[in-house]
C-alpha cells in the first residue's frame, strides 16, 4: 500500500508542478503585455505636449483608438490613457473618454458573445482544472434562455440567486470595483458577460453607460468648479 501511496503522492506533484508552471507562463505573457503597453502610454505620454501643435490632434486620436483596444482586451492597462486625455483636454476630453469606455465595454461584451465558450473549456483543461472544465461545458450545453434557471438551481450559495436577480447591478460594481485588473479587469468583465448569455444586450449598453458614469462625473465637476 505504501509504494502505491508514494506513487499517487508523486503523480499529485507532478500534476501541482505542471499547473503552477503553466499558470507562471500565463502570468509572465500578461506581464510582458502590460510593460510592452506601458512603453507605448509612456512614448504617447511624450507625445501629448509636443513642441508643435499640428501633431497633437494626430497624438490624441492615437490615444483614443489605443484606449479604446486596450479597455476592450482582459487583463491590459487603459485607465491610465483615459486619465492622461481626461486630465489634458479637460471638459472635451472627459466626453471622449466616456463615450470610448462605453465603445470598449460594448466591443469587449461582443468578443464574449462571438468567442466560442470551446477554447476557454480547452484553458482549463490545459490548466489541468478538469472540475472548472467540465462544469464550464455543462453549463454551456445549457440553452441560454434556461441558463438562469439552471444556475440557480446547482447554487450551492443561498445568496447567488439573489446575485443572479440582480446581476446587472452587480456587473455595475464589478466595473467599478478597486482591484477589478486582478479578474480582467473592464475589459474581461465585459467578454465573460457576453460568453455567460445571461445579459441582454439593451440592458447591458444602459447598465454600462450608468456603471461608468461616476468617474467621468467627478473629473468634469472637478474641472468646472
Amino acid at each position: 500500500m505504501v509504494p502505491n501511496d508514494n506513487l499517487t503522492d508523486a503523480r499529485r506533484s507532478v500534476k501541482w508542478m505542471a499547473i503552477i508552471g503553466k499558470l507562471s507562463l500565463i502570468v509572465l505573457v500578461i506581464t510582458l503585455a502590460n510593460i510592452s503597453v506601458s512603453y507605448l502610454i509612456d512614448n504617447l505620454g511624450i507625445q501629448i505636449w509636443p513642441e508643435y501643435m499640428e501633431i497633437v490632434d494626430r497624438a490624441v486620436l492615437l490615444g483614443v483608438l489605443l484606449y479604446i483596444c486596450l479597455m476592450a482586451m482582459p487583463f491590459l492597462p487603459g485607465v491610465e490613457i483615459g486619465l492622461t486625455l481626461m486630465i489634458v483636454l479637460g471638459p472635451k476630453g472627459v466626453a471622449i473618454i466616456y463615450a470610448c469606455t462605453i465603445i470598449a465595454l460594448v466591443i469587449g461584451f461582443g468578443l464574449g458573445r462571438i468567442i466560442p465558450a470551446k477554447l476557454l473549456i480547452s484553458l482549463l483543461e490545459w490548466l489541468h482544472l478538469k472540475h472548472a472544465a467540465n462544469l464550464l461545458s455543462e453549463f454551456n450545453g445549457v440553452p441560454p434562455e434556461k441558463r438562469l434557471e439552471y444556475l440557480s438551481q446547482r447554487a450551492s450559495i443561498k445568496f447567488v440567486p439573489s446575485l443572479l436577480k440582480y446581476r446587472y447591478i452587480v456587473l455595475a460594481v464589478l466595473f467599478n470595483l478597486p482591484g477589478n485588473a486582478l479578474i480582467g479587469g473592464g475589459g474581461g468583465i465585459a467578454m465573460m458577460a457576453g460568453m455567460s448569455r445571461l445579459y441582454s444586450f439593451s440592458v447591458y449598453c444602459l447598465a454600462v453607460s450608468l456603471a461608468i458614469l461616476p468617474v467621468p462625473m467627478f473629473f468634469l465637476l472637478s474641472k468646472l468648479l
